[in-house]
């Protein structure tokens, strides 16, 4: 490799004063940052504010600003210029501006130098405005509520909540089908409450055959349900597959097993509540309307239920609080809201809140017209909340005012064999409360929810020669007066609801 050749010493001064000379002779260097004053930054800086400013930016000079002065109504900002412009529906609605909203919903105007408000919750408008609707409703825990004055009302919601709550269930799970249950791998690991096995045989082959068979078909229908809950929590199914493939089946062994054929499942989640039964927003005045996703029935296909329905057909059709065509010719019982496993409780709380308020309502209207006002306070009815595995109990009763009280209290969930035993058992004891009084010798034990409020109520609108079937004593003295057609029925009721139970019932005044 070559190398250059080494520098004499006499060489060395006369090579550094020439460098020297060299440097002084160049112009002067700009400061090292100037050249970034010709490169256009990658990012805008915002003009420096005070701390609190909240001034808008500036638009940009590069961008056009979209002018909607020429939108119509029922047109797209992004068509207003098109010679197609598309009319929007029902499906292709847009949403308003976020200043419209804030106006319409009575936000403070927004200025040049304030951000704009976000919109208010529907949900949370909702839940603000529902206690002080008209009438309200209430829905709060049941420890610590404050239950009416009424000692009537009072002692039945105590004894229905004592009857029906989860947390009063013991024995849900038959001893004879824990070994099963164990040892059965595709359930894998199972645990159980110390209080959750029934004092039945400790083996099937102790059962009887029938009970046997029946015992067997109800663990294979719960096991199914407890793989399919888990399925669904597990790869995160909406609220449609688990009222399919879980609720449904569920409250439909319910029926199976304790329903004698007399109550049916229905679905209204695509029905319509008739708003004379809803609440209304004291400040706006509009109704607060709100859907469950199924009810209980009271089936058309029973001999005596249909032939109650055939006579209650040409005098008082309408028995439910349901716009429907069938379903407002059908007495609905209890009610269920359902969301998926990351759903919102409040939300599903509140549905069913609205939903079961307007059913009391409805059948409060019910025992207006047959002169039974006094049997209200047997208007107690079950309802369910579900959040993915978990199902909330609540009881729900109405005031003399018709202000509905709703009360949560308890819960079971399908994470576990034992749960859906559970879920199963309060869905039997919800179910024969609503029939008991409707079987004939039914009235030995409690009176139900049939027996004590609606079977008399119905039988009554039916214009039926016999007194109510089921709690007659519940019968008032305006109600004996009115059966008797004696004219001191004037001087116990208004003087239009008379006319219009005499001409319901078939009672002609007597001379």
């Amino acid at each position: 490799m070559a190398t250059s050749p080494p520098l004499y010493p006499f060489l060395l001064p006369a090579k550094s004063s020439y460098i020297t000379s060299w440097i002084a002779g160049l112009p002067p260097s700009p400061p090292a940052h100037t050249h970034l004053e010709h490169i256009r930054p990658l990012k805008r800086k915002r003009a420096n504010s005070a701390p609190m400013a909240t001034a808008r930016r500036d638009p940009s000079p590069e961008k056009r600003r979209r002018v909607d002065d020429d939108v119509m109504p029922g047109q797209s900002a992004s068509v207003a210029d098109s010679n197609h412009p598309l009319d929007l529906g029902r499906h292709n609605t847009f949403g308003p501006l976020a200043s419209q909203i804030g106006s319409r919903r009575g936000s403070r105007a927004s200025t040049g130098t304030s951000s704009p408000r976000r919109g208010i919750s529907p949900l949370r408008e909702t839940i603000a405005t529902l206690k002080d609707a008209s009438p309200p409703i209430l829905t709060e825990p049941y420890d610590g509520a404050q239950l009416p004055a009424n000692k009537a009302i009072m002692d039945r919601v105590m004894d229905a909540m004592e009857r029906l709550g989860p947390g009063q269930v013991d024995g849900w799970v038959p001893r004879c089908l824990k070994e099963e249950i164990k040892s059965d791998n595709a359930l894998g690991v199972q645990t159980f409450d110390r209080y959750a096995f029934t004092d039945s045989p400790c083996n099937l082959s102790e059962c009887s055959p029938s009970l046997r068979e029946e015992l067997r078909y109800t663990l294979g229908k719960v096991k199914q349900i407890f793989k399919r809950a888990r399925t669904c929590k597990t790869r995160g199914r909406d609220e449609n597959a688990w009222c399919q493939v879980v609720i449904q089946p569920l409250m439909e062994l319910a029926l199976e097993l304790s329903g004698n054929g007399k109550m049916l499942l229905q679905s209204v989640q695509t029905q319509v509540i008739d708003p004379r039964y809803l609440s209304t927003d004291s400040k706006s005045g509009r109704r607060l309307d709100r859907k469950a996703d199924l009810t209980y029935s009271y089936s058309h296909e029973d001999d005596d239920l249909a032939a109650l329905y055939a006579r209650l057909l040409p005098r008082n059709s309408a028995v439910s609080h349901m716009s429907d065509a069938f379903t407002k010719t059908t007495v609905l019982f209890s009610g269920i809201e359902v969301k998926p496993a990351d759903g919102d409780k409040s939300e599903a709380e509140y549905q069913i809140s609205i939903f079961m308020g307007a059913s009391l309502r409805k059948k409060a209207e019910l025992a207006r017209m047959a002169g039974l006002s006094d049997t209200a306070s047997a208007l107690i009815e079950p309802a369910f909340v579900v959040v993915g595995h978990e199902w909330y109990f609540y009881l729900t009763y109405l005031h003399s005012d018709g202000a509905v009280h709703v009360l949560e209290h308890g819960s079971c969930s399908t994470n576990s064999v034992s749960g859906v035993f559970k879920i199963l058992r309060v869905l039997r004891n919800v179910v024969e409360y609503g029939l008991e009084g409707l079987e004939e010798g039914g009235l030995e034990a409690k009176v139900g929810y049939w027996g004590g409020f609606l079977g008399p109520v119905l039988e009554r609108l039916a214009g039926g020669a016999e007194m109510a079937r089921g709690n007659a004593s519940a019968a008032t003295l305006g109600d004996e007066a009115i059966c008797m057609g004696s004219a001191a029925a004037s001087r116990l009721l208004f003087e239009g609801e008379v006319m219009v139970l005499r001409r319901m019932i078939g009672i002609q005044n007597n001379p």
